[in-house]
């Protein structure tokens, strides 16, 4: 197994948090984050998809655990469709949180927990016993959440827990009361602290903006933007040289550029591009790295394609092939995509609906991108 100060383990991790060596940037929300932990205020992240917002989080998690003051819990709740999930999720992450070296931890667990058929299993990585519960009504979800908020009131440090995708609430089969139950326990409950992140903003922004909503008002946000151009620039060339490597400058600065400094495509490209094992990374090794991932995913994209109509795939690979949009309904989009200003408009809805565009949304105008940069920058050469 490699480590991380094998020369060949990659700097550029794609889907883990690794350490703060191998994060960029993001200072400045880190403060914030910090500060509103500090103070007692709950926050919001929100941002398109991988913009990095669960690598804040955990790197946030990473430097509140030096401390020694903190209790850091995470949860991704993405896969959840009802209160139960969402409380089976909870309190087994927790369970896994506040596990200690005691031998006594998981027999105390199970007891206190023992009306929910707890189940001991164990981590197939570390081999360390963890609880699952056996929560299946409303009624359970609720009296085991119960059950844990206060486990966690008798804590003597702080305990921070991050909520990620807790958009999906919304989305439930049923009405959700999660909301409410978090507004319960953030009020009543001293050493307690949240964080909630997503990527559905129009759902976010509803759960803490909607003045029928039990959260309203009570969280801080933060949208998360790209990292900054030469902060990226630099932390790129950095990690090469560290490992021994060259990177040219011209090729740091295109690859920013194709990837529009989204944080995910940047960890790819640079991921591939350092996986190639060459001591220099010329303008080459990008075009080829760039032409080889858009060709591994040819497939997914040709699907794409058939499952679309005529006039939303135009209207889609029209904005590929612009880059940014700020109407679909303009004389010269409808002219050179062949469509109606109506068929695109309607087009537009139906690709915004389906996530494959995305709308930024600025003081002035609102521009449209397709969401997935690779997707786009496949559709622009096709």
């Amino acid at each position: 197994m490699l480590k991380f100060d094998d020369p060949d383990f990659t700097p550029f991790p794609i889907v883990k948090y690794i350490g703060p060596e191998y994060f960029c940037d993001r200072a400045d929300e880190l403060k914030r984050l910090i500060s509103a932990v500090k103070n007692d205020r709950p926050v919001t992240i929100f941002s398109v998809r991988r913009m990095g917002k669960t690598g804040l989080v955990k790197h946030l998690h990473h430097h509140l655990r030096k401390s020694r003051k903190y209790i850091c819990i995470y949860v991704d709740i993405f896969a959840t469709t009802s209160d139960v999930e969402f409380a089976n999720k909870l309190v087994t992450a927790s369970i896994a949180a506040l596990k200690t070296n005691k031998k006594s931890f998981v027999t105390n667990m199970v007891e206190v927990f023992s009306k929910y058929k707890p189940r001991i299993t164990f981590d197939h990585t570390t081999g360390q016993p963890a609880i699952e519960l056996g929560i299946h009504t409303a009624a359970e979800a609720k009296m085991s959440l119960n059950t844990l908020f206060s486990l966690l009131a008798e804590q003597k440090k702080t305990v921070q827990i991050a909520i990620d995708e807790f958009q999906q609430i919304a989305l439930y089969d049923k009405k959700s009361t999660v909301a409410a139950t978090v507004r319960e326990y953030m009020q009543s409950i001293q050493n307690l602290h949240f964080i909630f992140s997503g990527s559905q903003r129009h759902l976010l922004l509803d759960i803490f903006n909607n003045p029928k909503q039990p959260l309203f008002r009570m969280v801080d946000q933060l949208y998360l933007h790209e990292i900054g151009f030469s902060d990226y620039h630099k932390f790129i060339v950095q990690k090469f040289e560290k490992a021994g490597k060259e990177i040219d400058d011209t090729v740091v600065h295109d690859l920013l550029h194709w990837t529009r400094q989204h944080t995910f495509y940047v960890q790819v490209i640079c991921n591939k591009l350092y996986g190639l094992g060459k001591k220099k990374i010329e303008s080459r090794d990008l075009i080829m790295v760039q032409q080889d991932t858009l060709k591994e995913l040819e497939m997914n994209f040709i699907n794409i394609k058939r499952l679309m109509s005529v006039n939303q795939y135009k209207t889609l690979r029209g904005i590929a092939k612009e880059g940014t949009v700020t109407t679909v309904r303009s004389k010269d989009f409808t002219k050179n995509y062949n469509l109606a200003a109506s068929t695109a408009q309607q087009s537009l809805e139906f690709l915004l609906d389906k996530e494959m565009i995305y709308e930024k949304i600025g003081e002035e105008k609102t521009d449209y991108q397709v969401y997935d940069l690779f997707l786009s920058k496949w559709l622009e050469l096709s």
